[in-house]
């Protein structure tokens, strides 16, 4: 059915704007006129006012239906958008809404794509670097683990190795400092500034340095003299005191150890008792073990407090249990070989099929113990055969391996 176009405020006001109804008659005419009507009234027909009456009723009828279709037609249209015309403004507003819609979801879209490729390119950048700390950048060898310092790390540099006791004093771990290269002359000077500087704690160690001496360099360049107060500590320590000096000054290519006190020759030891010098041996024939307080400090190669007949004896030595806290074997017992042969400086080790040995820091550690085990006994290049991989860290096992300068380096 078609809507009514009128509301019902605008056929108030038509009724309102209807002409208005003046009767001039006088009161004697419409007395009159009644009083002939009443006479007449019996000859009218009785379905006029029927007809009448009908027809009012018809017209409320229409005027009811328009008003009820008009508010159901409204209110159709805000609560469910149906299909009718709109006008021109509903159109736009429309129309305006469709565009924010639709710029609004192509945003979400966009913003959307751009979260994707940002967690896309997030991951590749972590990828990236986990994948760099597993394989080597463009123009750059693989990662290497190892703590040993070798010749070719000394091309422009110099190194101070310092002898220090661990927490119980039971051994001496050397600890090496890389530094920019120096004069061989300087040296103690060196040394004597790095004991000064050294936070031991942080590396697990004894609180040990400095000593209450005087370091200076003896009659030659290969000499160390030490001059002790009359009541130093270190008198009485004093196996503890010749072990750490030992071990600290054969790293620095120092050959001989001269001793006074307050000025005058010699040193009266509590248990080596009176000394003037004291040699440095340099090949100790003593096997490896790893030195780690607990598991927030580091790992370190410590030489054993007693030597051994051969290279092989000390070797195997290295895989021995210590039952001292702190200390572990050096070489695991999966790291297993057939034959052990001499030729001059030069060691080769075959290793059986079943030998374990893999590119991660463990297997270098073991790999560096080896090393230095030679070079307490003397010889200068290690080679391994029939090693099931070629490389771990930086160390070609195809080819004789030059034993390192010094351990743990910390810097």
């Amino acid at each position: 059915m078609r809507r009514s176009r009128w509301k019902e405020s605008e056929i108030e006001d038509m009724l309102r704007e209807l002409p208005t109804l003046k009767d001039d008659r006088t009161k004697a005419e419409v007395y009159a006129r009644i009083h002939d009507k009443k006479k007449k009234k019996k000859k009218k027909k009785h379905w006029i006012p029927l007809f009448a009456g009908v027809a009012s009723l018809f017209l409320m009828v229409v005027l009811a239906s328009s008003f009820i279709i008009e508010k159901k037609g409204t209110t159709s249209r805000e609560d469910s958008g149906s299909s009718g015309k709109l006008s021109l403004s509903e159109s736009k507003e429309m129309a305006d809404f469709e565009r924010k819609d639709s710029s609004n979801q192509e945003k979400s879209s966009e913003d959307k794509q751009e979260a994707q490729e940002f967690s896309s390119n997030q991951a590749k950048i972590e990828s990236k670097d986990k994948f760099s700390e597993m394989e080597p950048r463009k123009g750059e060898k693989e990662k290497t683990f190892e703590q040993a310092i070798y010749q070719d790390d000394l091309k422009n540099a110099s190194i101070i190795t310092m002898g220090v006791p661990d927490d119980q004093m039971n051994f001496i771990v050397p600890i090496s400092i890389k530094l920019k290269h120096h004069d061989e002359s300087d040296t103690l000077n060196q040394l004597v500034n790095q004991m000064s500087d050294i936070d031991e704690a942080q590396y697990g160690l004894s609180d040990y340095f400095p000593l209450d001496i005087k370091i200076s360099q003896g009659n030659d360049i290969n000499t160390a003299h030490i001059d002790f107060p009359e009541k130093s500590r270190l008198l009485a320590e004093d196996t503890l005191f010749l072990h750490s000096m030992e071990e600290t000054l054969s790293y620095n290519n120092i050959e001989k150890m001269t001793f006074s006190t307050e000025g005058k020759q010699g040193a009266r030891f509590a248990h080596a008792g009176y000394l003037k010098e004291v040699d440095i041996p340099h090949q100790k024939k003593r096997t490896y073990l790893l030195y780690q307080r607990d598991e927030s400090s580091p790992s370190f190669l410590v030489p054993s407090n007693m030597g051994y007949r051969d290279f092989e004896e000390a070797l195997q030595a290295g895989k021995g249990e210590a039952d001292i806290e702190g200390i572990s074997p050096a070489i695991p017992h999966d790291l297993k070989w057939e034959r052990i042969s001499t030729n001059g400086d030069l060691v080769t080790i075959h290793l059986s099929d079943q030998a374990v040995i893999e590119n991660s820091g463990e297997t270098l550690q073991a790999l560096e113990a080896i090393l230095f085990i030679a070079k307490d006994f003397g010889f200068e290049k290690v080679k391994f055969e029939n090693a099931p991989i070629e490389e771990v860290g930086k160390l070609n096992l195809t080819e004789d391996i030059m034993v390192p300068e010094a351990p743990n380096q910390v810097n």
